[in-house]
């Protein structure tokens, strides 16, 4: 049952998709709109991962900021700012910062 229903998500998904882009010409979409679609991904992933970063509990099973998911974030966010284009380093350091968090408190 799992099964037929993912590959029926899939198709209405992709059903709904191809009618919306398939009868488009090869019209551009707006500057503003192309200028902005590179900011979808990163809009998107963290409107979904900050919520549980920021709402973690800390080892004493209280909201504050000896989280270690929020100390993993940070870190990452932090070398990120630093080391561009460098997703494995960014993501490497991150998952350090939190194991090391999670291990100390």
């Amino acid at each position: 049952m799992t099964t037929v229903t993912i590959v029926l998500m899939g198709a209405v998904t992709f059903a709904l998709r191809a009618c919306f882009f398939g009868p488009l010409k090869t019209e551009r979409l707006p500057g503003g709109v192309e200028r902005a679609l590179p900011y979808v991904m990163p809009a998107v992933l963290m409107a979904i991962i900050v919520p549980s970063v920021v709402l973690a509990k800390s080892p004493d099973n209280s909201l504050g900021p000896l989280s270690p998911y929020l100390i993993g974030a940070l870190v990452g966010f932090a070398v990120g700012v630093f080391k561009k284009d460098n997703f494995f380093l960014v993501f490497a350091s991150s998952i350090a910062a939190f194991a090391v968090a999670k291990i100390l408190l």
